[in-house]
């Protein structure tokens, strides 16, 4: 039998997602800290939107074409 979530309790889900982890130098950290801090929030929700707003803003042929070496042909190479 496949288990199943008893409570229905908490918030609506917001979708799958992906967690990725980032490790901010001390001033930083302590910097965010007061931030949440202030605005009684968690960082959740304060970066999520900041960092979709970030990826958002890429325009990803261009990124690409500006991050991608062209491979030489060995004739070219030597």
């Amino acid at each position: 039998m496949a288990l199943r979530k008893l409570a229905q309790g908490g918030r609506p889900s917001k979708g799958p997602r992906h967690t990725f982890n980032v490790k901010p130098d001390i001033t930083r950290a302590e910097k965010l800290r007061d931030i949440l801090d202030i605005l009684d929030c968690n960082a959740v929700d304060y970066l999520t939107p900041l960092v979709a707003a970030h990826i958002d803003s890429i325009d990803l042929e261009k990124f690409r074409s500006e991050h991608t070496q062209e491979t030489l042909p060995i004739a070219k190479a030597s």
